[in-house]
This record gives structure tokens, sequence and C-alpha cells, in this order.
């Protein structure tokens, strides 16, 4: 590299005060700079066996850190169905690359780091959604009571009974609805497993008798915010279920069906949120949970 390096600059000193000069350069540049996506494109290819690919690299002057060029990288997170803007520094004349650079500030006795990266770093892809309306009609013809609140804006949440960081939000869900004057759909995955399944089953069958509502509030009282108190009140409680009904069996099939459904569009995660604006077909989805206004707002 360094003599390849080494090679352009001379040229460019030893050129005479010409238009060739500039031609001169101007290569000289691009072989900095198709240099330097090489160097990142190899560097960050071992992100993809986590499904994230590089999908281009370009120099900028965004943000400017002395004895090093900054290139902007846009990355495709496709597993969280998003895409990322990183900064990556580069000196390529001594050879030397930071993932990260951060600039700090000092506030009395306290030091404040701040990284530097893109002010747009991450934002959904769009895919398509229509697979819900289907998922929709499964859980409804099971009757598996799944919506909170009425309106003409439609939020999924893919949830399980035993995802700590759905259950945070349990006692939340009908306060959300109301607020944002929106339409809750609750998508069972089981990513737990058999003791998922079992969960669901018994959610539904508080469901039935109180609403999905307050099931899932009485749900939450389990452990009154305490997630590993909830799980092991609630894992007592299946214990002491009886056999499968013929009803529960057709409501674990239910669930496994969309499953798979989910894990062939993607989601793959809980908690997932999917909004699709009226009247369409395509929408955004988000790996974690996202303030709902914020996601009913967000540009598509």
């Amino acid at each position: 590299m360094r003599t390849l390096i080494t090679a352009i600059v001379a040229a460019i000193l030893f050129s005479g005060c010409s238009q060739a000069q500039v031609q001169s350069v101007t290569k000289s540049e691009e072989k900095r700079v198709d240099q330097a996506e090489k160097v990142i494109k190899a560097l960050l290819k071992p992100l993809s066996v986590r499904g994230i690919e590089v999908k281009k690299v370009t120099p900028t002057e965004e943000v400017k850190v002395p004895g090093f060029e900054t290139f902007k990288v846009d990355l495709i997170d496709r597993r969280n169905h998003r895409e990322l803007n990183r900064y990556i520094f580069i000196n390529l004349d001594k050879d030397y690359i930071a993932l990260q650079i951060f600039k700090y500030s000092i506030k009395g006795k306290e030091i404040i780091l701040k990284p530097l990266k893109p002010k747009n770093a991450e934002k959904s892809l769009s895919i398509d959604a229509s697979f819900l309306k289907k998922i929709d009609k499964e859980l409804s013809e099971a009757n598996i009571p799944h919506i909170v609140g009425k309106g003409e804006k439609k939020v999924y949440i893919v949830w399980d009974i035993f995802c700590p960081f759905c259950y945070g939000h349990f006692n939340q869900i009908e306060e959300i609805a109301k607020k944002n004057n929106v339409e809750i759909h609750l998508i069972p995955l089981a990513v737990h497993g058999k003791n998922s399944l079992k969960g669901l089953v018994f959610y539904t069958k508080l469901a039935r008798e109180k609403g999905a509502a307050e099931a899932l509030k009485e749900l939450y009282n389990m452990g009154n915010g305490n997630f590993l108190k909830y799980a092991e009140n609630l894992e007592k409680k299946l214990k002491q279920e009886k056999k499968i009904t013929k009803d529960q069996k057709k409501v674990i099939e239910t669930i496994q069906k969309v499953e798979v459904q989910l894990v062939k569009n993607g989601v793959r995660a809980t908690p997932t949120l999917i909004y699709v604006p009226p009247g369409e077909n395509r929408g955004k989805i988000h790996v974690g949970f996202i303030p709902v206004n914020k996601l009913i707002n967000e540009k598509q």
C-alpha cells in the first residue's frame, strides 16, 4: 500500500502546471477512494453473518478529524430491517483506521463523550406488510383476542409472554392505544419454545374471559413490575394446567402457523413493532419498542 501511495504522490509533485496535472490529481483521488472502499468493505465483511451488508462507501467532509479522511458508510441490516449510516476514519498514508471517534467536552468535573456519527444514523426499511392481514384473520378465527383499542391507524406489536421487554409494557397497552388513537394488534410469537406456547394458551384463556387489555394487566400484576417474579409465578400456574384440550390444541396450531408466516417475512424477535398507514400495504418495521406516536408519524 505504501509503495502505491508513494508513486501517486511522486506523480503529483513532478507534474507540470497544466491540464494534465489536474487529471492526474483527480485519478489519484479516485485511487485513494477506491483503496479506502476496499479496506472498509474487507473490514466489515464479517458482519454479513449477522445479516449486515455494506451498501455504499463515500468520502465526506461532513466531519473533519485532523490526520484522517472521513468516509460515510451506508449499511443494510436485514435482520433488524433498518439502514445504518456510520462514519469510518482512515489515514491512508500511515495505514490507520478508526471505526469510531469521540469528541469530548468537560463540564466541571464531568467528561462528556459524544460519538461522531451522521444525523440520520438509522432509519427503518419499508416492507410489504400485507401478510399481517392473513395473520389477523387466523387469530380471529381461532378466537385468540389480540386487538386493543379502536382506530383507523393500526399498529402491530409482535410479542411473547416470556419476553421481558414486552412484559414491561403489559399494563400500558390500553393507555397507549387511547392516547395515540390507534388500534393495537398483538401478534404472538413463541420465541421461547414450548413454555411460550403454554403461556400463550394461558393468555388466550384469560383474554377470552376479560379481554386482551385486562388479561395483559393481570399478567403484569403477577410480578408487579418484576419480570423474574412474574416468570416464576406464571410457570407455577402453567404447571397446574391439566391436559391440553382440543380447543387449546387449535390455539397452539394457530400460533405455530403465525410463527411460520412471521419468520418467512423476516420477523424473528420480540418485541417488534410494525405500522402500516391506512390504505397501504407497505410499512415500517422496528425491532424493539419505539414510542407509538413516533412510529405512526415517521415518514414512509
